[in-house]
């Protein structure tokens, strides 16, 4: 083979470093529509995906062609907030709004502090800019993973970070912190000049919230997706709430366009059933509490979670119980994380669409004998 002639410039360091790593973006295989898609913790409710796609039909033909206007957008979140537009970024994802924070505001040698284990995204963007990173671990315990407000308070104050991120309810784990000890850890973030950002992905599954403390805390930033509670994971579209003096930083950082002009659209008109929403909400977590209270009866360990999601240890019956289940669900079978060791999490669903993968698993508990 010839040499090329030709080779690229090198990256930034923090880009060319080894450990900074993404999935293979073309070898991945689709999931089988057959199944019941428990995994990613998605929006499985029908009667929401019925209104996602008549939404997503009537968006005029000229969503596909045109570039997207997106003040409208912005006139009609920020009163349903109760924020000035002035105040928001729109963003693809809440991803988005998280890689916006880190754009803003991270240098290399920066220090970011978060939670372990959390959303694969901070640990990724830690590294694409170049941070020094505090991890606030969460132990386990009997009750499942654990993480003080005081221990989350003294690591602020020891290590004085440039940016603390703090997911409510946090990704896997499913723990949050009461109001009375996020507004602790907001104001200890801002004695130390820290900007602190509340990743709020499962509202309202989680229905407590600090977005309107944002006009009150300029160092305070809350984002948002649509992906669960809307139902919208693909649409792609989430949100980043911020005082002015902020989100004007954030906006300087943005693509030429937010989100795309379909994106858009449909966000538009979906923001006209917030009532419909809250009732997918709550249909799955009644299906979420259907399903604990199964698994309890069959003497398993559970974790309710405060998400869109539930853990639940199947001890010495696992092999069996995931060998039984593998033709009708996904779902993640296990945590190398010591905090949710032994735990599969599933996403929440329907008490009808949960059904079946209860059935499946009191069947293997009843033919190995189990009462």
């Amino acid at each position: 083979m010839s040499v090329p002639r030709f080779a690229p410039p090198s990256p930034r360091p923090e880009v060319a470093d080894s450990g900074l790593t993404r999935p293979d973006w073309v070898g991945n295989n689709p999931r089988d529509p057959g199944k019941l898609w428990l995994d990613k913790n998605e929006n499985t409710d029908p009667a929401m995906i019925d209104l996602v796609r008549s939404v997503i039909a009537s968006v005029p033909a000229d969503a596909g062609f045109t570039y997207p206007d997106l003040g409208p957008v912005y006139r009609k979140l920020a009163p349903m907030l109760g924020v000035p537009p002035q105040c928001l970024l729109l963003t693809p994802g809440s991803d988005g709004a998280i890689r916006a924070v880190f754009e803003a505001y991270i240098a290399p040698g920066d220090r970011v502090l978060h939670t372990v284990p959390t959303f694969a995204m901070y640990g990724v963007y830690s590294r694409m800019y170049g941070a020094e990173v505090t991890g606030l671990e969460y132990r386990p315990s009997n009750d499942g993973p654990v993480l003080h407000a005081d221990d989350v308070i003294a690591a602020i104050r020891e290590s004085r970070p440039k940016l603390v991120g703090l997911p409510n309810p946090d990704s896997p784990t499913g723990t949050v912190f009461s109001l009375a000890d996020l507004r602790r850890i907001i104001e200890a973030a801002g004695d130390v000049g820290a900007l602190i950002l509340i990743d709020e992905a499962y509202y309202p599954f989680h229905a407590e919230t600090v977005l309107p403390w944002v006009m009150d805390y300029p160092h305070l930033v809350v984002c948002r997706s649509t992906g669960k509670a809307w139902g919208m994971a693909g649409v792609r579209v989430g949100y980043a709430a911020a005082h002015p003096d902020v989100a004007v930083m954030l906006h300087k950082v943005r693509a030429m366009y937010e989100v795309g002009a379909l994106s858009a659209s449909v966000f538009e008109r979906m923001l006209d059933h917030e009532d419909a929403m809250r009732a997918s909400v709550a249909r799955i977590s009644a299906g979420k509490a259907h399903f604990l209270a199964a698994m309890d009866q069959l003497g398993f360990r559970t974790l309710k979670g405060q998400g869109n999601f539930l853990h639940v240890a199947f001890g010495a019956r696992a092999e069996a119980i995931h060998a039984a289940l593998a033709p009708i669900v996904y779902y993640r079978k296990d945590f190398a994380e010591p905090c949710l060791k032994g735990f599969s999490r599933f996403s929440s669903t329907t008490v009808e669409l949960f059904n079946p993968v209860i059935e499946t698993i009191r069947g293997v508990v009843k033919g190995e004998g189990y009462s």
